[in-house]
């Protein structure tokens, strides 16, 4: 009898998710409102990935009850659906209070209490905007919405900015949000980093690797990530292990456990971190390549084994001995292409390529700002892996230039 998992979502970037589930004998069936999707795994259910009412009883009417034998999604939102999905199953599943999606705003609470939280955070309505715009000329802020997706909805205002500005910031995140509420915080200057944990049922949770995130250069108001770096020799094992510990502090705060957690942590100069963001998810290429690679231990194959029952070994899976990177194109503002190529070509040869897209690097086309990461998303990506002294920042940036210098015809004046 065939087995089945359930992919809510359809993005290009889950690819990866796909092919390992298949690795693992599962069939997968992917379940998104797209009509013409970028993915759609061995069976394709056309719903809304948050309804997981409709899906669970479209997956009844299709004969699927008892072979279903888990679900997974990188979107927030979807989050609650796996849950319901994963409990139909019979699985493990997350506490009740994952049955809503946690806002920034439920975070922020959480992490205050367990003393996590340490910069100015302020939620529409607890400051007026006379307050907000006299706290704007002391500092820069970031605003963000309370329930969205991704870097969607985010500005940065920089100190002393223009009041029209700042009613701009706040009528973007809030509609954006999906209650339509926003977030006013102090904006941390530091290097931020992702920490991808998963924890089990007993309470052990691990953090199997945390990466470096590198941004745009040409987004506007907005730090999009471009690069992902896991297990970078930039700062030291103790460093890294200190990290992992933070990170697992903020997972247990917000009461998870059976899940990935998939958080966003700020280091300011004088060593501290804040928490950012957690989803109750892993994402793309993350949750099935980069953070497998990075560690050592198969991320998604221990997930799918959590869900069935299984333990999660605790402490932290890093300081290994290969590296990992999730690198995104970032081309420059106001340039036009003349040659068809990638950064592939370009990388040191100890380095492997685990997967790759590169449907938006065509010759002949104009490349202007973008904002957040949907624009970023259609550039393409490649999934890179190596050894820790070989798959460098350094070593990949150089090779980005090569691949500008042909793609943009730099050297030619």
């Amino acid at each position: 009898m065939d087995r089945f998992f359930v992919l809510l979502g359809a993005n290009k970037l889950l690819w990866g998710q796909v092919c390992h589930l298949r690795e693992l004998g599962y069939k997968v069936i992917v379940v998104a409102w797209n009509e013409h999707p970028d993915i759609t795994g061995d069976e394709y259910i056309r719903l809304d990935v948050k309804d997981s009412a409709a899906i669970i009883s479209e997956l009844e009417r299709r004969g699927y009850k008892g072979r279903v034998f888990g679900a997974l999604s990188s979107i927030d939102l979807a989050a609650p659906a796996v849950n319901a999905i994963n409990a139909w199953c019979g699985n493990k599943t997350m506490p009740d209070k994952f049955n809503k999606v946690l806002s920034k705003n439920d975070m922020r609470e959480s992490w205050m209490a367990a003393g996590l939280f340490n910069r100015i955070s302020l939620l529409d309505g607890e400051k007026t905007m006379d307050e907000i715009f006299a706290l704007s000329a002391g500092m820069k802020l970031i605003c963000k919405p309370d329930v969205s997706a991704s870097s969607r909805g985010i500005t940065i205002l920089e100190k002393g900015c223009a009041r029209q500005d700042l009613e701009a910031a706040v009528e973007l995140a809030r509609e954006t949000s999906f209650n339509h509420r926003y977030l006013i915080e102090e904006f941390v200057e530091g290097e931020e980093f992702t920490v991808d944990m998963l924890g089990d049922a007993y309470g052990n949770v691990n953090c199997y690797a945390s990466s470096i995130q590198h941004h745009s250069l040409y987004a506007l108001h907005n730090h999009v990530t471009v690069i992902h770096h896991w297990n970078s020799r930039k700062y030291d094992d103790a460093t890294w292990n200190r990290i992992a510990d933070f990170g697992i502090k903020c997972y247990k705060a917000l009461g998870l456990h059976s899940m990935f957690g998939h958080l966003e942590i700020i280091m300011k100069e004088d060593g501290t971190f804040t928490p950012v963001e957690m989803g109750a998810r892993s994402s793309g290429f993350i949750c099935s390549h980069t953070v497998w690679k990075a560690s050592g231990h198969d991320y998604l194959g221990d997930y799918v084994k959590m869900l069935h029952g299984g333990t999660v070994e605790p402490g932290n899976y890093l300081n290994g001995a290969d590296a990992s990177m999730w690198f995104g194109y970032d081309i420059p503002s106001g340039t036009d292409s003349v040659k068809e190529t990638d950064i592939t070509r370009y990388l040191d040869p100890g380095i492997n390529v685990l997967f790759e897209n590169h449907d938006g690097l065509k010759a002949g086309q104009h490349f202007g700002d973008y904002i957040n990461d949907g624009d970023r998303d259609k550039f393409g990506y490649a999934i890179l892996s190596g050894p820790r002294d070989v798959l460098t920042y350094e070593s990949v940036q150089k090779s980005n230039e090569r691949f500008l210098d042909d793609f943009l015809g730099r050297r030619n004046g």
